[in-house]
Protein backbone atom coordinates (compact mmCIF):
# COMPACT_ATOMS: atom_id res chain seq x y z
CA UNK A 1 0.00 0.00 0.00
CA UNK A 2 1.08 3.49 -0.63
CA UNK A 3 1.83 5.30 2.56
CA UNK A 4 1.26 9.15 2.49
CA UNK A 5 2.60 11.44 4.66
CA UNK A 6 1.38 14.99 4.55
CA UNK A 7 3.36 18.73 5.09
CA UNK A 8 2.49 21.92 6.00
CA UNK A 9 1.14 24.01 3.36
CA UNK A 10 0.48 27.41 2.53
CA UNK A 11 -2.07 28.81 0.37
CA UNK A 12 -2.02 31.41 -1.97
CA UNK A 13 -2.30 34.95 -1.52
CA UNK A 14 -4.80 35.33 -3.91
CA UNK A 15 -8.14 33.39 -3.59
CA UNK A 16 -8.28 30.87 -6.20
CA UNK A 17 -11.11 30.14 -8.10
CA UNK A 18 -13.46 27.32 -7.71
CA UNK A 19 -12.15 24.94 -10.30
CA UNK A 20 -8.36 25.86 -8.19
CA UNK A 21 -10.39 24.68 -5.75
CA UNK A 22 -11.54 21.87 -6.61
CA UNK A 23 -8.47 20.28 -7.65
CA UNK A 24 -7.17 21.25 -4.82
CA UNK A 25 -8.83 19.47 -2.54
CA UNK A 26 -8.48 16.23 -5.16
CA UNK A 27 -4.68 16.97 -4.29
CA UNK A 28 -4.69 16.85 -0.75
CA UNK A 29 -7.14 14.50 -0.39
CA UNK A 30 -6.07 11.74 -2.58
CA UNK A 31 -2.29 12.38 -4.07
CA UNK A 32 -1.40 8.60 -4.93
CA UNK A 33 -4.86 8.85 -7.37
CA UNK A 34 -3.73 11.89 -8.72
CA UNK A 35 -0.43 10.97 -9.20
CA UNK A 36 -1.85 7.63 -10.64
CA UNK A 37 -4.27 9.45 -13.00
CA UNK A 38 -1.15 11.07 -14.75
CA UNK A 39 0.89 8.00 -14.74
CA UNK A 40 3.47 9.18 -12.35
CA UNK A 41 3.12 6.59 -9.52
CA UNK A 42 5.63 3.80 -9.30
CA UNK A 43 4.58 0.96 -7.75
CA UNK A 44 4.93 0.69 -4.31
CA UNK A 45 5.68 4.37 -3.90
CA UNK A 46 5.86 6.63 -1.06
CA UNK A 47 4.13 9.67 -1.60
CA UNK A 48 5.21 13.14 0.55
CA UNK A 49 3.14 16.93 -0.54
CA UNK A 50 5.50 19.18 -0.92
CA UNK A 51 4.68 22.83 0.57
CA UNK A 52 2.63 25.15 -2.82
CA UNK A 53 4.14 28.50 -2.13
CA UNK A 54 8.22 28.90 -2.75
CA UNK A 55 11.00 31.22 -1.25
CA UNK A 56 9.81 33.41 -4.65
CA UNK A 57 6.29 34.77 -4.09
CA UNK A 58 5.29 34.71 -7.75
CA UNK A 59 5.89 31.37 -8.23
CA UNK A 60 2.83 29.61 -6.93
CA UNK A 61 2.93 25.50 -8.47
CA UNK A 62 -0.37 23.77 -8.27
CA UNK A 63 1.03 20.38 -6.63
CA UNK A 64 3.92 19.34 -5.81
CA UNK A 65 5.21 15.86 -4.41
CA UNK A 66 8.22 13.92 -3.26
CA UNK A 67 7.69 10.15 -4.52
CA UNK A 68 9.78 7.25 -3.37
CA UNK A 69 9.68 3.47 -4.77
CA UNK A 70 12.23 0.86 -4.39
CA UNK A 71 13.70 1.78 -8.01
CA UNK A 72 13.50 5.80 -8.27
CA UNK A 73 13.53 8.42 -6.26
CA UNK A 74 11.83 12.06 -7.86
CA UNK A 75 9.51 15.63 -7.61
CA UNK A 76 6.13 15.03 -9.49
CA UNK A 77 4.82 18.25 -10.24
CA UNK A 78 1.03 19.05 -11.65
CA UNK A 79 -0.22 21.93 -12.89
CA UNK A 80 -3.64 21.54 -13.41
CA UNK A 81 -5.82 24.29 -16.08
CA UNK A 82 -9.47 24.16 -17.23
CA UNK A 83 -8.17 25.54 -20.58
CA UNK A 84 -4.71 25.07 -22.20
CA UNK A 85 -2.33 28.44 -21.78
CA UNK A 86 0.15 28.93 -23.69
CA UNK A 87 2.23 30.80 -20.81
CA UNK A 88 2.70 27.06 -19.24
CA UNK A 89 5.86 26.07 -20.64
CA UNK A 90 7.52 29.06 -19.54
CA UNK A 91 6.12 28.35 -16.01
CA UNK A 92 7.30 25.10 -16.04
CA UNK A 93 10.90 26.22 -16.57
CA UNK A 94 10.20 28.45 -13.47
CA UNK A 95 8.60 25.90 -11.08
CA UNK A 96 11.10 23.24 -12.09
CA UNK A 97 14.35 24.78 -11.56
CA UNK A 98 13.44 25.76 -8.56
CA UNK A 99 12.63 22.90 -7.10
CA UNK A 100 16.12 21.05 -8.65
CA UNK A 101 17.55 23.73 -6.64
CA UNK A 102 15.73 23.54 -3.53
CA UNK A 103 15.81 19.57 -4.01
CA UNK A 104 18.32 18.40 -5.97
CA UNK A 105 15.95 15.60 -7.58
CA UNK A 106 14.87 14.51 -10.66
CA UNK A 107 11.60 16.43 -12.03
CA UNK A 108 8.71 14.87 -13.79
CA UNK A 109 6.26 17.74 -14.76
CA UNK A 110 2.80 17.32 -16.35
CA UNK A 111 -0.12 19.43 -17.23
CA UNK A 112 -3.36 18.45 -16.56
CA UNK A 113 -5.90 20.34 -18.45
CA UNK A 114 -9.77 19.96 -18.10
CA UNK A 115 -11.10 21.34 -21.59
CA UNK A 116 -10.09 20.46 -24.82
CA UNK A 117 -11.60 23.83 -26.84
CA UNK A 118 -8.65 25.79 -27.52
CA UNK A 119 -6.23 22.76 -27.15
CA UNK A 120 -3.72 22.50 -29.78
CA UNK A 121 -2.92 19.16 -31.87
CA UNK A 122 0.63 19.58 -31.10
CA UNK A 123 1.06 21.31 -27.38
CA UNK A 124 4.34 21.61 -27.19
CA UNK A 125 5.84 19.07 -24.38
CA UNK A 126 9.01 21.02 -23.43
CA UNK A 127 10.54 24.22 -22.93
CA UNK A 128 13.96 25.86 -23.61
CA UNK A 129 14.84 29.08 -22.40
CA UNK A 130 19.17 30.02 -22.55
CA UNK A 131 19.98 33.04 -20.62
CA UNK A 132 23.73 33.88 -21.58
CA UNK A 133 25.88 31.14 -20.65
CA UNK A 134 22.55 29.44 -18.79
CA UNK A 135 20.52 26.87 -20.79
CA UNK A 136 17.16 25.02 -19.69
CA UNK A 137 15.47 22.49 -20.90
CA UNK A 138 11.90 21.28 -19.30
CA UNK A 139 10.30 18.18 -20.52
CA UNK A 140 6.90 17.52 -19.51
CA UNK A 141 3.93 15.41 -20.11
CA UNK A 142 0.17 16.72 -21.10
CA UNK A 143 -2.60 14.78 -19.64
CA UNK A 144 -5.64 15.41 -20.82
CA UNK A 145 -8.90 14.60 -18.62
CA UNK A 146 -11.88 14.38 -21.43
CA UNK A 147 -9.27 11.32 -22.91
CA UNK A 148 -9.06 9.21 -19.50
CA UNK A 149 -11.93 6.53 -19.12
CA UNK A 150 -14.11 7.83 -16.56
CA UNK A 151 -15.25 4.04 -16.19
CA UNK A 152 -11.54 3.64 -14.76
CA UNK A 153 -11.98 6.23 -12.73
CA UNK A 154 -15.34 4.98 -10.95
CA UNK A 155 -13.68 1.54 -10.48
CA UNK A 156 -11.60 3.32 -8.25
CA UNK A 157 -14.06 3.28 -5.74
CA UNK A 158 -12.77 6.45 -4.41
CA UNK A 159 -15.00 9.68 -3.87
CA UNK A 160 -11.87 12.27 -4.71
CA UNK A 161 -12.42 11.68 -8.04
CA UNK A 162 -15.86 11.40 -8.63
CA UNK A 163 -16.05 15.53 -9.00
CA UNK A 164 -13.63 15.04 -11.69
CA UNK A 165 -15.71 12.45 -13.86
CA UNK A 166 -17.87 14.94 -16.14
CA UNK A 167 -15.12 15.72 -17.35
CA UNK A 168 -13.66 12.25 -18.24
CA UNK A 169 -14.09 10.04 -21.39
CA UNK A 170 -17.57 8.65 -20.87
CA UNK A 171 -21.65 9.35 -20.84
CA UNK A 172 -24.79 9.13 -18.67
CA UNK A 173 -24.37 5.73 -17.20
CA UNK A 174 -20.84 7.43 -15.57
CA UNK A 175 -22.82 10.60 -14.65
CA UNK A 176 -25.60 8.38 -12.94
CA UNK A 177 -23.13 6.22 -11.29
CA UNK A 178 -20.89 8.96 -9.86
CA UNK A 179 -24.04 11.37 -8.42
CA UNK A 180 -25.02 7.68 -7.29
CA UNK A 181 -21.43 7.46 -5.39
CA UNK A 182 -21.22 10.83 -4.05
CA UNK A 183 -24.80 10.39 -2.12
CA UNK A 184 -22.90 6.79 -0.62
CA UNK A 185 -19.90 9.34 0.99
CA UNK A 186 -21.03 8.96 4.55
CA UNK A 187 -19.03 12.20 6.12
CA UNK A 188 -21.64 14.96 5.71
CA UNK A 189 -19.20 17.60 4.88
CA UNK A 190 -17.15 16.01 2.58
CA UNK A 191 -20.62 14.70 0.45
CA UNK A 192 -21.47 18.32 0.48
CA UNK A 193 -17.97 19.70 -0.82
CA UNK A 194 -17.98 17.23 -3.19
CA UNK A 195 -21.20 17.55 -4.73
CA UNK A 196 -20.31 20.74 -5.50
CA UNK A 197 -17.29 20.24 -7.10
CA UNK A 198 -19.09 17.80 -9.20
CA UNK A 199 -21.86 20.17 -10.18
CA UNK A 200 -19.14 23.04 -10.51
CA UNK A 201 -16.85 20.99 -12.91
CA UNK A 202 -19.81 18.81 -14.15
CA UNK A 203 -21.39 22.28 -15.32
CA UNK A 204 -18.28 23.03 -17.89
CA UNK A 205 -19.85 20.04 -20.05
CA UNK A 206 -23.21 19.47 -19.09
CA UNK A 207 -26.42 21.19 -17.82
CA UNK A 208 -26.00 22.41 -14.73
CA UNK A 209 -29.64 21.43 -13.53
CA UNK A 210 -29.40 17.77 -15.04
CA UNK A 211 -26.31 17.50 -12.65
CA UNK A 212 -28.18 18.81 -9.95
CA UNK A 213 -31.41 16.64 -10.53
CA UNK A 214 -28.66 13.38 -10.38
CA UNK A 215 -27.84 14.35 -7.15
CA UNK A 216 -31.39 15.21 -6.02
CA UNK A 217 -31.93 11.80 -6.43
CA UNK A 218 -29.59 10.81 -3.65
CA UNK A 219 -28.95 14.23 -2.20
CA UNK A 220 -30.11 17.53 -1.74
CA UNK A 221 -27.46 20.00 -2.08
CA UNK A 222 -27.96 22.31 0.43
CA UNK A 223 -28.32 26.20 -0.60
CA UNK A 224 -25.21 27.48 1.52
CA UNK A 225 -23.87 25.26 -0.47
CA UNK A 226 -25.03 26.36 -3.99
CA UNK A 227 -24.54 29.95 -3.21
CA UNK A 228 -20.41 28.74 -4.16
CA UNK A 229 -20.96 27.71 -7.43
CA UNK A 230 -20.69 29.82 -10.50
CA UNK A 231 -23.85 29.43 -11.60
CA UNK A 232 -25.69 30.74 -9.24
CA UNK A 233 -24.04 33.81 -9.10
CA UNK A 234 -24.68 33.96 -12.84
CA UNK A 235 -28.38 33.44 -12.00
CA UNK A 236 -27.80 36.21 -9.37
CA UNK A 237 -26.68 38.36 -11.90
CA UNK A 238 -29.38 37.45 -14.89
CA UNK A 239 -32.23 39.02 -12.51
CA UNK A 240 -29.51 42.05 -11.15
CA UNK A 241 -31.87 44.30 -13.80
CA UNK A 242 -34.81 43.48 -11.37
CA UNK A 243 -32.72 43.45 -8.05
CA UNK A 244 -30.31 41.09 -6.58
CA UNK A 245 -33.91 39.54 -4.16
CA UNK A 246 -35.25 38.97 -7.56
CA UNK A 247 -32.10 36.90 -9.34
CA UNK A 248 -31.85 34.55 -6.17
CA UNK A 249 -35.54 33.83 -6.02
CA UNK A 250 -35.39 32.73 -10.10
CA UNK A 251 -32.66 30.20 -9.01
CA UNK A 252 -34.54 28.77 -6.20
CA UNK A 253 -37.86 28.71 -8.57
CA UNK A 254 -35.90 26.99 -10.96
CA UNK A 255 -34.24 24.41 -8.42
CA UNK A 256 -37.55 23.46 -6.84
CA UNK A 257 -39.53 22.96 -9.41
CA UNK A 258 -36.96 20.44 -10.71
CA UNK A 259 -36.69 18.90 -7.69
CA UNK A 260 -39.98 18.60 -7.44
CA UNK A 261 -41.12 16.69 -10.13
CA UNK A 262 -38.31 14.60 -9.85
CA UNK A 263 -39.77 13.72 -6.09
CA UNK A 264 -43.10 13.84 -7.03
CA UNK A 265 -43.64 12.37 -10.78
CA UNK A 266 -46.51 14.58 -12.80
CA UNK A 267 -46.93 16.54 -9.82
CA UNK A 268 -48.04 20.05 -11.60
CA UNK A 269 -46.87 22.94 -9.34
CA UNK A 270 -48.47 25.24 -12.19
CA UNK A 271 -48.08 29.23 -11.00
CA UNK A 272 -48.82 28.31 -7.15
CA UNK A 273 -45.13 28.68 -6.58
CA UNK A 274 -44.71 31.84 -8.16
CA UNK A 275 -47.09 33.39 -5.83
CA UNK A 276 -44.89 32.76 -3.35
CA UNK A 277 -43.47 36.17 -2.80
CA UNK A 278 -41.32 35.65 0.84
CA UNK A 279 -37.85 35.07 -0.11
CA UNK A 280 -36.90 33.78 3.15
CA UNK A 281 -40.24 31.52 2.76
CA UNK A 282 -39.12 30.19 -0.28
CA UNK A 283 -35.72 29.28 0.88
CA UNK A 284 -37.07 27.00 3.90
CA UNK A 285 -39.77 25.46 1.83
CA UNK A 286 -36.55 24.27 -0.29
CA UNK A 287 -34.57 23.09 2.69
CA UNK A 288 -37.75 21.14 3.35
CA UNK A 289 -38.23 19.53 0.17
CA UNK A 290 -36.73 16.18 1.05
CA UNK A 291 -38.89 15.80 4.47
CA UNK A 292 -42.50 16.01 2.84
CA UNK A 293 -44.15 13.13 2.77
CA UNK A 294 -46.14 13.45 -0.20
CA UNK A 295 -48.60 15.65 -2.68
CA UNK A 296 -50.78 16.14 -0.57
CA UNK A 297 -48.45 17.60 2.35
CA UNK A 298 -46.85 19.84 -0.36
CA UNK A 299 -50.14 21.47 -1.61
CA UNK A 300 -50.85 21.99 2.06
CA UNK A 301 -47.48 24.02 2.87
CA UNK A 302 -47.58 25.96 -0.95
CA UNK A 303 -51.35 26.87 -0.13
CA UNK A 304 -50.10 27.88 3.70
CA UNK A 305 -47.51 29.75 2.22
CA UNK A 306 -49.41 31.51 -0.40
CA UNK A 307 -52.41 32.27 2.07
CA UNK A 308 -49.47 34.34 4.41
Amino acid sequence: MVAVSAMNKESKKDDPNPYDTAFKEFADQDPELLLMLVGALPPGAKVKPLPRAVSISALLPDQPYEVISATEHFIAHIEAQTRYKKPMPVRFVNYDAYFWIRYQLPVHSFLLVFLPQGMPDDAPTEMTVEAGGLTLTVKYTVVRIWELPAAEALKSGRASILPFVPLMKGGQAELEASAQALGQVADEPLRQRLSLHFVMLGSLRYNRVELLDMLGRTTMVPLHVLKETPFYQEIREEGREEGREEGERKLLLELFRDFALKRFPGFELGEKLEQVRDLNALKQLYRDLDQIQDEVALRARLAELIAG
